[in-house]
């Protein structure tokens, strides 16, 4: 229901066991954990839709050891999964955590698909460092559609602006507009949406109740220990104290909060590509209460543009830029018309990259950047919003040669003749000396498997030659509250602060430094969620639900 002063004393006069804040796939997690063991569930919500920054993903989940593995004919190994965890983490992660994850991982799939309809398959596709020791394919599993009627009462869930109703796998076929086209007309979902749209109707089933558009300000206290919240409509009404045993954060991270991104991370100018709600509220009411933070410096990255007039939720909204990146014929320069990385690399590695500091200059020299390609890029794929078909937008800075272009865009016309003929060069003998684009099996993956000699790279040699702007994205903090395994949130001497969990974006990611391959967010993001749900559920005396 969306939230009323009515509604807020109906709720206020009701007894809760748990209060979730924040409906994305950790906060439903964890109520569908809690509410399956016999909880009373309360979830709040700040916007007007279910599902947050999750509603609006890919929707992939990286779960090692997970069951699907064996449809592809891969088996995976606890050990190699911990060896490629420590090396993607560079030791930002304790061992226990990593531990925690690769043992209950599989588990996670059997609860989403005996507490939910939904349906899980395993990707074809390498994990994001497929040459490391114990990387494995087959680690990331999506939904398949899901046909979704939204319960009596609740509120609808988000969907994503850009995203149609096709598996990534479908995306890549040509009857995929036609088979989006169709899903849209039977109320089909795919990919974040449909994993959301799952949890809810089985929170629904399970009785969680669930108000929106209600915003969550302090805690309230009962003998030492955090008995509630106090929430109110968005426009900051009356404030309604709703008690319960026990509070679960999962409201997201602060990337719009420019305030704490600049404190955090520094200057250089980033794009939030997620629903404008994550504004720290979590965090902020964590450390009122002495909760000690993690991983403050660390955010999923990606490349991103905000394409003029999209929008969402009223303010001006980014998309992540991933496989335009990685096509054959494309490259990417910094304010200098230099490349800076290699393209194709994981989206969060690569966005490490805008944020290099060079000492002698003391600036940040790719801190702008251009997506730059020609016309036969341009009319082989599609690009971002633009079909091969369409006529190139406004948006798109055109020239006749790569000199003129650097003009248009401000860089240095000399700079990037030389940086386009090097790479031309490179591009024809299939080989990226200076970055590798195209060695890795992961590069390969989101390249043209039918250009040869290297799927990732082609000359730039046919005008007119076109530049987009590419700006540091930030799909979602991942530093925040420190927990226990078992997401109660620590105080600053690492002692439980009674009461208070927290799991998804708003606490320290169990990832660290690293992204392990697709879906490595919401994979440990769901699997801490699930542990949280279980462990408050025992914790007040309710059976244990493990096996379900």
């Amino acid at each position: 229901m969306n939230l009323s002063n009515a509604d807020l004393a109906i709720a206020q006069a009701r007894e809760f066991d748990i209060v979730v804040i924040g409906s994305g796939g950790a906060g439903l997690m964890s109520a569908l954990a809690a509410a399956r063991a016999g909880a009373r569930v309360l979830l709040v919500e700040k916007s007007s839709l279910l599902g947050g920054t999750t509603a609006i993903s890919g929707g992939q989940i990286w779960l090692p050891g997970n069951p699907h593995m064996e449809d592809l004919g891969r088996n995976d190994d606890r050990y190699a999964t911990l060896a490629y965890l420590r090396q993607v983490t560079l030791g930002s992660v304790p061992e226990q955590y990593l531990e925690a994850f690769a043992d209950a991982a599989p588990g996670v799939v059997t609860f989403i698909e005996s507490a939910t309809d939904l349906r899980l398959f395993a990707v074809d596709r390498p994990d994001y460092h497929a040459e490391w020791p114990g990387a494995c394919d087959g680690r990331s599993l999506e939904p398949l559609p899901f046909t979704h009627v939204n319960p009596a009462g609740y509120p609808s869930v988000r969907r994503s602006r850009y995203r149609r109703p096709v598996t990534s796998v479908e995306s890549r076929q040509n009857s995929a507009a036609d088979l989006a086209d169709q899903r849209e007309k039977n109320g089909q979902l795919t990919q974040g949406a449909a994993l959301v749209a799952a949890l809810v109707e089985a929170c629904a089933k399970a009785g969680v109740e669930i108000i929106a558009n209600a915003r969550f300000h302090d805690f309230s206290f009962s003998d030492g220990r955090i008995s509630g919240v106090r929430i109110s409509d968005m426009d900051g009404g009356v404030e309604r104290a709703i008690q319960a045993h026990a509070v679960i954060l999962a409201c997201g991270g602060f990337e719009w909060n420019t305030t704490l991104t600049k404190a955090f991370f520094g200057t250089v100018p980033q794009l939030p590509v997620s629903p404008p709600f994550n504004e720290g509220d979590g965090l902020l009411a964590g450390l009122c209460v002495g909760a000690q933070l993690a991983n403050m410096g660390e955010s999923w990255w990606t490349a991103a543009i905000q394409i003029p007039g999209e929008a969402e939720d009223g303010q001006a909204a980014a998309r992540n830029v991933v496989r335009e990146l990685a096509l054959p014929g494309s490259i990417m320069v910094n304010r200098a018309g230099h490349r800076f990385a290699n393209e194709a690399s994981s989206y969060n590695d690569l966005g490490k990259a805008f944020l290099r500091f060079d000492p002698k200059s003391c600036t940040y020299p790719n801190d702008k950047a251009w997506l730059v390609f020609d016309s036969n890029f341009k009319r082989r794929y599609n690009v971002l919003t633009v079909s091969k078909n369409q006529p190139p937008p406004d948006w798109f800075i055109q020239a006749d040669s790569p000199a003129l272009l650097a003009k248009r865009i401000g860089v240095s016309p000399v700079d990037l003749q030389h940086t386009v003929a090097a790479f031309n060069d490179q591009a024809r003998h299939g080989v990226d000396q200076q970055f590798g684009r195209g060695d890795s099996r992961h590069d390969q993956f989101y390249g043209d498997i039918e250009h040869k000699p290297n799927a990732c790279l082609a000359p730039l040699d046919v005008a007119p030659f076109y530049a987009v702007p590419i700006s540091l994205g930030n799909l979602g903090t991942k530093g925040g509250l420190a927990t226990s395994l078992e997401g109660a949130v620590l105080d600053r001497e690492g002692n439980a602060i009674a009461g208070l969990f927290a799991c998804g974006n708003v606490a320290a990611s169990w990832m660290g430094l690293g992204y392990p391959g697709a879906g490595g967010s919401l994979g440990p993001i769901l699997t801490a969620a699930l542990l949280c749900g279980r462990e408050i559920v025992r914790s007040i005396g309710f059976q244990d639900l493990n096996a379900v």
